[in-house]
């Protein structure tokens, strides 16, 4: 009696029989409270762990703003999700010759959820990343083409050798300027990342000795499902909450401890008599409206590229999105924004060390 697609024997109308999933049921239930333990986990990182500064938060903080950052993480992260895990799944089944858990969860995923994913990744991956993507899209079309036609070798040596090998050479000649600065520059982590993967490309496209592959996809697979949501939180709880706001309190105030400085975090709330701000330490203020001088936006100093490499005015840390969306205001900074009052350094003296 042959397997069914899906790793058991046809049903009596010869239909492949699919796996026992109620014990998966569990893990579909719980994946859309995986963005709301994120939501939460973000407020609880800003409160600083106070509970009544949490309760606050929750009480006057858009859900949207969160939810935004929340889906902005998702739109990276779950194509390198759904490349990985065909891939691992493919490989398993044409290295071995039989169906584990991973190809059965790699079965699941349809191909235009594949090709869509591998859309969404160009568009939203950083220019970085782009080999990695053309690397995992290419390993997941060669295994697919071993999977789904064995026989095939005029196709298989196409897909899988020929292609990957012209792609890998197209990538070299156009990512030659910015691997030559990456390396001038001393940024090995952008080197790596635009060299290593197209050679590697032309090598996963195909099986592997069996043992290896039952030890290599396990682990990788485990590893991915611990990695991807440690990693996803890691990003979501370092996400703004508020725009970052700057508010320069009257020398007048009674409070002494902000008399005359310039506090930087977030704006709450607000009425016709208090503000409630967020400094970024974690310390909630209810400042009165009459002693605040001034409210300005400064710019996120997280969001400033760490890489100076750039290939045609595209810097290594944009995306396809960024590069082709219009360029930002050219408007300075706010003096005021590293903390510094209107009139520092000249009605006053700068303090020891400034």
């Amino acid at each position: 009696m042959t397997e069914g697609w899906y790793g058991g024997p046809p049903d009596k109308r010869g239909r492949p029989a699919r796996p026992h999933g109620g014990s998966q049921q569990w893990l579909f239930a719980a994946l859309p409270a995986f963005p709301l333990a994120l939501l939460v986990a973000r407020l609880w990182y800003a409160s600083r762990q106070d509970t009544q500064t949490l309760l606050l938060l929750v009480q006057h903080v858009s859900a949207l703003g969160l939810l935004t950052a929340v889906l902005l993480t998702t739109l990276w992260v779950l194509p390198a999700f759904v490349l990985v895990a065909r891939a691992l799944g493919t490989l398993y089944r044409v290295s071995t010759g039989r169906s584990s858990w991973l190809s059965l969860a790699a079965d699941r995923v349809p191909d235009w959820v594949v090709v869509l994913s591998v859309l969404t990744g160009l568009a939203s991956w950083q220019l970085r990343f782009l080999p990695t993507l053309a690397m995992l899209s290419l390993a997941v079309l060669g295994l697919t083409v071993h999977d789904r036609a064995p026989g095939r070798r005029d196709l298989a040596v196409l897909l899988t050798l020929v292609l990957p090998a012209v792609v890998a050479a197209g990538l070299y000649l156009w990512l030659a300027p910015a691997i030559g600065q990456a390396f001038a520059a001393g940024d090995t982590v952008t080197a790596v990342l635009l060299t290593l993967p197209p050679g590697l490309s032309v090598l996963l496209t195909g099986p592997i000795p069996a043992r290896a592959a039952a030890v290599l996809t396990s682990a990788l697979a485990v590893s991915l499902l611990v990695v991807a949501p440690l990693f996803s939180a890691a990003v979501v709880v370092q996400a703004p909450i508020l725009p970052l706001v700057g508010m320069e309190v009257s020398r007048e105030s009674e409070d002494a401890e902000i008399a005359g400085k310039v506090l930087l975090g977030y704006v709450i709330t607000a009425d016709d008599r208090f503000s409630t701000f967020l400094d970024r330490d974690g310390t909630v203020r209810f400042i009165p409206n009459g002693v605040v001088l001034s409210q300005f936006l400064c710019p996120d100093l997280g969001q400033i590229p760490h890489s100076r490499v750039a290939l045609h005015r595209w810097y290594v840390e944009h995306s396809v999105l960024a590069w082709f969306a219009p360029d930002p205001l050219e408007k300075p900074s706010d003096p005021r924004c590293p903390g510094r009052p209107a009139g520092y350094g000249r009605d006053r003296p700068r303090p020891a060390g400034g």
